[in-house]
């Protein structure tokens, strides 16, 4: 086949030239089999199947729904107010406070219930499509990612309700976010109700990193990945390692301000850096967590416009890579005035121009790709074009102000802001519309309309350079950022008058959008099959999909295999075995394909979940405990705690496998292939490794915070405080480790078909491990000091609290285990949730002789103590 795409016609809606057609009907599939699977996977109707609904379907929609009405309440709404009150010096629209909750709004949620939610919903939504796959691996871990961020959103905005509307803009320095000078209600909304919503990025994260690392269609090596689902991936790891400081350095703040903690307090041995440092390592990487999908989805759409394959497709991988790596090695990019040393400012400055490299070889591929290619200027390409545009000028800026001493003089002031919405906006807003023009008719099964679609880019196009350029102007003029007014003589009018008078252009262009939306969903022009002749599996299915997605598994053997490929289910005479076999078995129960993660070869067939009302009470309980803590019900939020305990343990109960162990040896035995209708050992081994990886960067966190504050204090403990004792420490892990040993052996019993063994051995680790857990919270509750008396009684506190935290999950999940084992649940070939309980405690020993040398070793030998 030809290394370029195949002849396409330019026409769209129902004179579309469906040039793979032939390859979207699975010849292998029996036709009496595509109905009772779109039965079987279809969540069920009415308010209890909304309520209950995991599909990727569902889930992905909502998120970029919900998202997009967030967009329209806090981005849109409070940047117009706040425009008008800046068109004119002087100005008495609004006060300084309503200005203060405003920008503080915009930022908070352009930052947290905006961007992130609509591109971690465009990935649920289109990824099993693109990846050949029937669904997300965890679908009750998607649907509880949406909960969260939806009732994460709705608590943040309840502050309304309160009038303590978040104040101290979306960063939340510390002091002025403290106890000391915010002591009401404003920030404890932003830190709460933006955490249950963090809580729900991770669970999505996590979703799409083992999606594509594990669920692709046979063939579908690493190579072959398209560029899209490598950027999710890409983008997954990122929030994991971003958010997780977030959230532990909002903890503190909280523990500051409802507990009395002293972790940020100079007095007492904190530091109001602190917050910062945790704040930032969050703060810059989540531009490029914002970024790099719509990079993804800058490679998908263009390449498909212009009819020829992406340049230098492994240098687009190593960009992405690249630019996620030096991402985290920018965070003191934004504290340059704070009186760090020289040689950290020149080691910041240095990788904050480093990552324009990868990104301009992202740049450079893309251009290429178009100059080799024939455009089709539709809405989809515009909007390409426009961030191209956009992204390359904000770029530009963002290298000016890594340079220190343009830093210092530009800091704080709206070159800042200017650069920063051309990145966002350029960078990611034009991308998110590129995206929605080209798969809204793969989901809808109809297009939409191009002449509403160019008058939606030209207004945002102009409008939002018209809006911040003049801010670039302004901002080296000396106007400071997050001022309400200005002195008429500063002549900087102008500027604002030109900047708001641009809002009054994105605005139109917004609802052109939305109107698009809305008479296209309902009298578009019909779409075919494959309406662009794009070149990745999506296309190859009906237009909308049925619910399973993929009747039949495609078999991949190209990176473009709807331009490369003959067809979609030739390979091997194993690979074409199996998906004929998977195209008419199971029918009873969602069977998903797991493949190796190099080459793609199958690996397992296992049993997805089924809807369940379970994720939202388990939602429903985490917004409890934040809620609780926000209005200082202690009462309810251990209610809430105990709620999630139950919900997550009806949510995860293993159910009755819908075939017996010889069904499962059979298929094995003919495909090569094995079953695992109780439970996939390979997936849930996966979630559980990414949740300790969560796990174990909250808890370097904590350590990065022990250990900061030790550095900042010449006296540690301060004076008055005895070193904690060694030999309990020693103790103490030693106990753990048993715990753990003890349950690693009747593990082992299982696995030599000895039930007993594992009864005992689970029985066994149970008392060893209360009374680890037991011996560290006395010690805790005895100490000679308080957590609220300095610094160092806090993170003392903080961090075995978090030993006992992890202790008590395990201990729980241990309980369990017992009952289940109790009742003949698990055997030899069937012991996936024994697997991973063991594989949790013994990161629960990990955590513990850490933690425990930590806290009761490095005083000791500070001192020289014996």
């Amino acid at each position: 086949m030809s290394s370029d795409a195949p002849e396409r016609s330019d026409a769209t809606g129902d004179a579309a030239n469906d040039v793979v057609d032939d390859l979207s009907t699975p010849r292998a599939a029996s036709p009496s089999t595509v109905e009772p699977l779109d039965r079987l996977w279809d969540d069920k109707p009415g308010v209890w199947g909304f309520l209950t609904a995991v599909q990727n379907d569902a889930v992905g929609l909502r998120m970029m729904l919900t998202g997009f009405f967030f967009l329209l309440l806090g981005g849109s709404v409070d940047s117009f107010v706040m425009r008008l009150q800046l068109a004119r010096p002087e100005s008495e629209l609004i006060g300084a406070e309503l200005y203060n909750e405003m920008f503080t709004n915009h930022g908070s949620v352009t930052m947290f219930l905006v961007i992130l939610p609509i591109f971690e919903g465009f990935a649920i939504l289109t990824l099993p499509m693109i990846l050949g796959a029937r669904e997300m691996p965890f679908p009750r871990l998607g649907a509880f990612a949406y909960w969260t961020f939806l009732m994460g959103g709705l608590l943040y905005y309840s502050s309304t309700l309160f009038q303590a509307v978040p104040n101290a803009g979306w960063f939340a320095y510390v002091p002025l976010s403290g106890p000391e000078f915010s002591p009401d209600l404003n920030i404890d909304f932003w830190v709460l109700g933006l955490g249950v919503a963090e809580v729900g990025a991770i669970a999505g994260a996590i979703e799409i990193i083992i999606a594509v690392l594990k669920l692709r269609a046979p063939g579908m090596s690493l190579t072959r990945v398209p560029l899209y689902a490598w950027a999710m991936l890409i983008t997954g790891v990122m929030i994991l390692f971003a958010f997780t400081p977030l959230i532990v350095g909002s903890l503190l703040l909280e523990l500051e301000r409802g507990f009395g903690m002293q972790f940020f307090d100079p007095d007492l041995g904190g530091s109001s850096l602190l917050w910062q440092h945790l704040f930032w390592i969050f703060g810059h990487p989540e531009v490029y967590i914002q970024f790099l999908p719509a990079t993804g989805i800058v490679s998908m759409v263009l390449p498909v416009m212009v009819g020829k394959k992406i340049a230098g497709y492994r240098w687009m991988l190593a960009a992405m890579i690249g630019i996620a790596f030096l991402s985290f090695g920018l965070w003191a990019h934004h504290m340059f005035t704070v009186g760090l040393p020289a040689v950290i400012l020149a080691f910041f400055a240095a990788a904050s121009m480093m990552i324009a490299i990868p990104a301009g070889v992202q740049i450079f591929s893309w251009i290429a790709t178009i100059w080799e290619g024939r455009p089709r200027f539709n809405s989809a390409f515009l909007f390409v074009i426009g961030f191209l545009v956009t992204f390359v000028i904000g770029g530009i800026t963002g290298v000016m102000v890594a340079a220190v001493p343009f830093d210092q003089q530009a800091h704080d002031s709206y070159f800042v802001v200017a650069h920063l919405h051309y990145v966002l906006i350029g960078g990611v807003a034009f991308p998110i519309f590129a995206g929605v023009y080209y798969w809204f008719p793969k989901h809808t099964g109809r297009m939409l309309n191009e002449r509403l679609g160019r008058w939606n880019f030209w207004l945002l196009f102009l409008g939002v350079h018209m809006t911040f350029g003049p801010m670039h102007v302004v901002g080296l003029l000396g106007m400071p950022r997050r001022i309400y007014t200005y002195a008429e003589e500063t002549g900087w009018g102008i500027w604002n008058l030109i900047s708001s008078l641009g809002l009054l252009l994105i605005i139109p262009g917004l609802a052109v959008f939305c109107w698009n939306v809305v008479f296209s969903y309902r009298k578009g022009a019909r779409a075919g099959h494959n309406p662009w002749g794009a070149d990745s599996l999506e296309w190859a299915l009906p237009s909308p999909p049925p619910q399973q997605g993929w009747t039949t598994v495609p078999i991949v053997k190209s990176r473009h295999p709807l331009w490369d490929q003959d067809d979609l289910h030739t390979g091997t005479e194993k690979q074409e075995s199996l998906v004929r076999a998977l195209a008419s078995w199971p029918l009873n129960w969602r069977a998903v394909l797991v493949v190796r993660t190099t080459d793609g070869e199958p690996e397992e067939i296992f049993r997805v979940s089924d809807t369940s009302i379970w994720p939202l009470v388990t939602a429903m309980g985490t917004v409890g405990i934040f809620a609780a803590e926000l209005l200082k019900l202690r009462w309810g939020a251990l209610a809430s705690a105990a709620l999630i305990v139950f919900a997550v343990i009806m949510w995860n109960r293993p159910s009755p496998a819908p075939m017996t162990e010889d069904e499962e040896i059979a298929f094995e035995r003919e495909h090569g292939v094995p079953v695992r209708a109780g439970g996939s050992l390979i997936v849930s081994r996966w979630g559980t490794g990414i949740s300790l990886l969560f796990l174990s960067i909250g808890f370097s966190s904590f350590l990065l915070a022990y250990f900061y504050l030790r550095i900042e204090n010449s006296v540690w403990p301060p004076a008055g405080v005895d070193d904690p004792s060694i030999w309990f420490a020693i103790v103490d892990a030693g106990l753990f480790a048993a715990a753990a040993a003890v349950l690693l052996a009747g593990r082992r019993a299982l696995l030599r078909d000895d039930r007993r063994g594992l009864i005992a051995g689970l029985a066994g680790g149970l008392l060893v491990l209360f009374a680890a857990g037991a011996l560290l919270v006395y010690d805790l509750a005895t100490t000679p000091f308080a957590a609220s008396d300095h610094a160092y009684g806090s993170i003392f506190h903080t961090l075995g609290g978090f030993v006992v935290v992890v202790t008590f999950i395990s201990f729980v999940m241990g309980v369990v285990t017992l009952v289940d084992a109790l009742r003949g649940r698990f055997s030899a070939r069937r012991f996936s949730w024994v697997d991973n309980v063991s594989r949790f405690w013994v990161a629960t020993a990990v955590f513990a002789a850490i933690g425990l040398a930590v806290l009761y070793g490095t005083p000791w030998m500070t001192s020289g103590a014996t």
